[in-house]
């Protein structure tokens, strides 16, 4: 094996062309493949100055030859019987992640989760002719022979793109006025309101019914924190931060904020993308676990966005679905509870309360939403780092914010809390586990709403974790996450395949059951008395 390496290393090393090294993509692989491979000689010369200073290679080469060097070390290792190391950073990936269905688009993978089988594998050719993918980190008991090569073209030199950052969240009103529009631009999303396809459109109306309904309530909550939420504010600071980790890294990025149900829009954000002529983007929602009906939801309009677009179509994406795994996050999250435990009494005797955003049990049942998995994965990483630092402390999780008469995911935040005041909880800290800025949620719902239901059931001691927003260990996590993300960037559609027969016809098909229920449904509301008396009054 050294020997082998020390014959690679001698054959590059005369062909090497010298020039200023200023791309991240190999620096990462190559340090990746050290990290996984640890049986691997460091005394080879490039490989040896780029172990001593991952961050800040100094080595001057030719960057396709070394890509072509760390695919043969790759094979030569598997080939040799070495195995790479399962859990190199001590975390574990979840199983049902990997295997649920994948958006048809370009995604990142984090380092914290080896185990995961990413967009751009290796694409391997056997000598017999006999192709097949395999991921080196997933699939290391095969043995490897042949040729590789990368099947990622997007393995360019990412230093010479321009790069971008699209960070997505939800949205909020920033005034009283703006309370009821966004309702309703949020119950009109299909992936919030999910109706049957015959009466889906029915879903402007509805979302304008509960729209009015709601906004009154809606509007004495936000006034009760301010007159509007901050999300807006909190969000575009939380861009100026990333932006700022990101040079310091010597990355130069520009960073746009795109909300799905109020301003700035995400239609807004990516015609600024196209505009400022971005050339490679990493999209980042600012949802720690996936959700069809958040990261989910934002995805769908950059996919119809990019596919309309011939320019946008071309502009290699990378999608960081989730980070609830990555160990930035983790410790993050329990530094914050840690810290906040301290301000008790006795620390040893509060209940650590996980309150997450609740979705209806429909989605994960049919849709198959892997939400509650990784909520449930997620408290589990972050109970397991709070035990190695000796907090022992007792854990529940609940959901909030639940809507409608529909099932959603239990045990809900409300009852749960009546339920600890009757088992004799006194001291509760709670955690806002999916929410990493203060908004409504936050502000008004726990804050107020579940505070007070809380001390009335009989908890005297309560408490909060403020969410992340810009606490630097959070910041410095998500810049490694986009830089890490730069290689797997692919263009999200082919721009040269055009819209099908079969999509025009369903789409004038579809128009014309709109029409026809919608005039059925017409007819019989002006047959219905209250419309009939409420006509003959007016032209009275």
């Amino acid at each position: 094996m050294f020997f082998l390496a020390k014959r690679i290393n001698f054959d590059l090393r005369t062909r090497l062309i010298c020039f200023q090294w200023k791309s991240l993509d190999l620096c990462i692989h190559l340090t990746n493949l050290l990290r996984i491979f640890p049986q691997l000689p460091k005394d080879l010369p490039f490989l040896k100055r780029v172990n001593q200073n991952p961050k800040k290679p100094t080595t001057q080469f030719d960057l396709s030859l070394a890509i072509r060097f760390e695919n043969c070390m790759e094979a030569t290792a598997l080939s040799s019987g070495l195995r790479p190391l399962p859990n190199p950073n001590g975390y574990r990936l979840p199983r049902s992640c990997s295997q649920r269905k994948s958006l048809p688009l370009a995604r990142f993978h984090s380092k914290e989760t080896p185990f995961k089988k990413p967009q751009g594998s290796l694409a391997i050719t056997h000598h017999r002719g006999l192709s097949f993918k395999t991921n080196v980190f997933e699939q290391a008991h095969h043995p490897v022979a042949g040729d590789l090569s990368y099947d990622d073209t997007s393995r360019s030199n990412v230093a010479e793109d321009k790069i971008g950052v699209l960070l997505l969240n939800l949205g909020g009103p920033e005034t009283l006025n703006d309370v009821q529009p966004f309702l309703y631009n949020l119950f009109a999303d299909p992936d919030i309101i999910r109706l049957p396809r015959p009466f889906q459109f029915l879903q402007g109306a509805i979302a304008k019914f509960i729209s009015v309904v709601r906004a009154p309530k809606s509007k004495e909550g936000y006034a009760a924190i301010g007159g509007g939420s901050p999300l807006r504010k909190i969000t575009d600071e939380q861009a100026d931060a990333i932006r700022l980790a990101l040079q310091a890294k010597n990355v130069s990025a520009d960073v746009y904020v795109g909300m799905r149900y109020w301003f700035p829009f995400t239609e807004e954000a990516v015609q600024q993308i196209k505009k400022d002529k971005i050339t490679r983007l990493v999209v980042l929602p600012l949802y720690p676990q996936y959700s069809i009906s958040t990261t989910g939801s934002s995805v769908r309009v950059l996919q119809d966005l990019f596919r309309k677009d011939p320019y946008l179509a071309r502009v290699p994406v990378a999608i960081i679905e989730s980070w609830y795994q990555r160990r930035g996050y983790v410790n993050s999250m329990a530094d914050l509870i840690q810290k906040e435990l301290q301000t008790f009494s006795d620390p040893k005797e509060v209940m650590v309360f996980f309150s997450a955003h609740g979705v209806p049990v429909s989605y994960v049942e049919n849709s198959g939403d892997p939400y509650q998995k990784q909520m449930e994965e997620c408290i589990d990483l972050i109970m397991e780092e709070l035990k190695s630092r000796g907090v022992q402390n007792n854990h529940i999780l609940a959901y909030q914010s639940r809507v409608g008469p529909v099932q959603w995911l239990k045990p809900y935040t409300d009852e749960v809390l009546v339920d600890l005041g009757k088992h004799g909880v006194k001291s509760l800290l709670a955690v806002p586990v999916s929410f990493v800025s203060e908004h409504i949620e936050t502000l008004e719902e726990i804050d107020m709403e579940y505070r007070e239901l809380a001390l009335e059931s009989g908890i005297e001691n309560w408490g909060r974790v403020p969410a992340l927003g810009l606490t630097p260990s959070f910041i410095t996590d998500l810049a490694d996450a986009v830089i890490e993300s730069l290689p797997s960037a692919e263009a999200m559609v082919n721009p040269s395949a055009g819209v099908s027969e079969d999509s025009e016809s369903s789409d004038a098909f579809g128009y014309i059951m709109k029409m026809f229920f919608g005039s059925v449904l017409a007819f019989l509301l002006l047959l219905s008395p209250k419309m009939f008396h409420a006509f003959r009054n007016h032209l009275i």
